[in-house]
Order: structure tokens, then sequence, then C-alpha cells
């Protein structure tokens, strides 16, 4: 086969003889082309906003055409990420997808025949290679586990007392139907005082409207003021959701709900009940389809010592925070940040082995105590307190700090 010549290059992208020629011809719009690239007279070219990403960022995917109109472009990326077309003007289109896994990765732009099959000539295909870094949360977690509680709000001040300093993390807990408003005092003095929210939204027991997209203006209003705060927040929706609704229905919900929350310096995710996780994993993983991950910057559970001081549950906190962790590794997000909404023990050793459990297990962003009166849990006081106490005082806990 003859070379390649230079004049055969020029004949190909139609430049005049030249070195003014060739260098014209290597540039298309303001996409600078390869020798290799400009031989083949690419109809399809693309470029990404920037070579490098960190975990969580949005990325931009340029891409110009020279097709006739009827031609349709696919996108597929070997790292699994997943490109939507945001907005079009005749033959530029720009794409965004979230940067989701850590590593090298290629997206491929290519066009597609009448019958929907991808064209293979190099003409019609374009490659970016581009590298994903780290994880959103990497700030986060630098000092360690955010270790916080969950106390009545009359009693907050006195139970933060009880346990001393180290408090870095609050419940909140608010509801949609009550309004954009709600609570949202306690997210401010959480962040008055250096803590991360933590905060868990419900819609009045509705889930037929929240499914319906009843409550999103609501939440877009709640958003934007949770977002104004200018710090990190944790949101989530419906802790807890087994029995109270459906799989099904509960990531119908979630999907109308949580993008509206997926701004500013807001992070969202689930809190699932963590005993689940005790022999009925495909129960808890109903809650969890591969598609809520894609929209979920973190992930979370609640985790409780059922039973009695003389006759406790076999099952404990400890071990399901790390079966969580291992859960959400199986599901190809090892390095996803885990958090605990709640979590409570019978008795010091209980909660002692908790604490370790959340100041050990990689990747816990926060973590907080339940600390009041319920059916299987109450307020802790005596060698329970000192345990969380231990907790706070730990070095592998986090400062209170805003980041």
């Amino acid at each position: 086969m003859e070379p390649l010549s230079r004049r055969n290059v020029l004949r190909l992208v139609g430049g005049s003889a030249g070195a003014a020629g060739l260098a014209g011809a290597a540039l298309v719009g303001s996409d600078v082309l390869s020798p290799a690239d400009a031989a083949l007279r690419k109809r399809v070219r693309a470029r990404l906003d920037k070579p490098s990403y960190r975990r969580g960022e949005r990325m931009l995917l340029h891409v110009r055409d020279n097709l006739p109109s009827w031609r349709r472009l696919v996108v597929k990326d070997d790292s699994g990420h997943r490109w939507k077309l945001r907005s079009k003007d005749g033959s530029q289109h720009v794409f965004t997808a979230i940067a989701r896994k850590s590593g090298p990765a290629t997206v491929t732009v290519a066009a597609r025949w009448h019958d929907g099959s991808v064209v293979r000539n190099k003409r019609y295909r374009y490659s970016v290679p581009y590298q994903v870094v780290g994880t959103w949360a990497d700030a986060a977690m630098a000092g360690g586990a955010l270790i916080g509680m969950w106390a009545p709000n009359d009693l907050w001040e006195q139970r933060v007392a009880e346990a001393g300093p180290g408090l870095a993390a609050r419940r909140v807990f608010a509801d949609l139907a009550a309004g954009p408003d709600h609570h949202l005092n306690q997210v401010e003095a959480a962040h008055s005082a250096g803590l991360l929210p933590v905060v868990s939204y419900k819609v009045g027991g509705d889930v037929a409207g929240a499914v319906a997209g009843k409550f999103n203006a609501v939440a877009e209003q709640a958003a934007a003021k949770l977002a104004a705060f200018g710090y990190p927040t944790a949101v989530t929706f419906w802790h807890e959701p087994n029995g109270d609704l459906s799989g099904a229905d509960y990531v119908k919900a979630s999907k109308q709900l949580l993008p509206a929350f997926k701004q500013g310096k807001l992070k969202v995710g689930p809190i699932l009940n963590g005993w689940l996780l005790d022999r009925q994993e495909a129960q808890f993983a109903s809650f969890a389809p591969d598609e809520m991950f894609e929209i979920w910057d973190w992930f979370g559970m609640d985790t409780y010592e059922s039973g009695t001081v003389a006759n406790p549950s076999a099952y404990k906190p400890a071990a399901c925070i790390r079966d969580m962790a291992a859960f959400v590794t199986s599901r190809g997000h090892a390095d996803m940040p885990l958090g605990v909404g709640e979590y409570n023990g019978l008795t010091a050793a209980t909660i002692a082995a908790a604490g370790e459990a959340l100041l050990s297990t990689p990747n816990v962003w926060f973590g907080c105590l339940w600390n009041d009166n319920l059916d299987f849990a109450t307020v802790v006081s005596g060698d329970r307190l000192d345990a969380f106490r231990a907790t706070l005082e730990d070095a592998r806990s986090a400062d209170p700090r805003k980041v």
C-alpha cells in the first residue's frame, strides 16, 4: 500500500498546498486534530472540559459532527459512566455525566446507522481519555469519622453537655409536607456549632403523592434554603423505608425528590434498615437498585441492638456497620462514603464496639448516636455514656469543623 504522502493528506482534507493549507486543514472549528485524524477527515469530534476529575464532579463532553441530519450519535464509556445529552445546537452537542468511579477511562462518541447499529468506520468515531481521582468526601473524611448524635430539640443542649466535647454531626428530622422551612432552625444551629447536619425528609406519610411528584416544588425550595448556608449537609429521603413502602415506590419517590437536593454542598444518600443485613440482604437490596447508586453521593443505614440487657439480639451494630461496607463494595462502590444515621446499644460494650466500627471501617463519613428513649433504645448514661465519650475523644474521631 502506498504511504500517505503530505500531498495526499492535503487532498483528503481539502486543504491547499503548502504548510498554511495543512495547518488550516488540521483545524475544524476550535478543535485541533492530530495528523491521523485530519487524514481521516473525522466526521465526529469530541473534547472534555478537562482531562481529570474528582469523584462527584460533573463532566462536560462537547461534541461536533459533520453528519446528515438523520444520523444520530451514541456515547459509550468504558468505565460505566452514563452520559446524557443536555443541549444541542445544530452540529454541536453537550453531554454531561457525574464522575463516580475512580481510575482511567475513555468516552467514545460514534454515529449510528439507520437501523440503530453503531458505525464502525473510524471517521465516524472519536474517543477521549480521562481520569477520575479521589472522592468528593476526601476533605470531609480527612480528619476521621464525624461522630454525632440525635436528641430532642428541647433537650439538645443538655445532651451535648453530658456528652462533652467532640460532637461533629447532628441528626435532624423534617417533613416536606410541613413546608420548606420545617426544622430549618435546627440545621442552622448545627452549622453555627460547626456540626454536619444529617437531614432526613419525609412527606407526611403520603407515599403516593411523593411518587406522583406532589412534593417536588417544596423539595426544590427546601434544597435552595439548605444550599444557601454554604456548608456540607447530608440529605436523605424516608429513612428506614422497610415496612412503610415497597422498594419500587421508595425508588420512584426518591427519583422525584432527591435530584432537587443535588446542588451546592448538599450530598444525598439513603438511610436504610440496617437489621435487614442480618439474613435479609435481598430485602435490603430491594431499596438499593443500581440506578439509585447513580443518584446517591453516600450510602447509609440505621442500626440498633434489639432485645433486652438480659437477652440481647445476636446481631450487633458493629457487625452491621461492617456488613454495610461489604454490601456497598459488592455493588462496585468500594470508595463510596458511608453514614450511620442512628445507632445505640443496650450495653457499654455494644456502644464501644459500634464506635470502633465507625472509626476503623474505611470511608465512614458520619455516625450519629440516638440519645433518647425508644422501644429498643434509651438515653445513654453511666458506663454507656462513658463508652460514647470514649468514641468522641478517640484520635480517629474528627474534630468539629466545617469542611
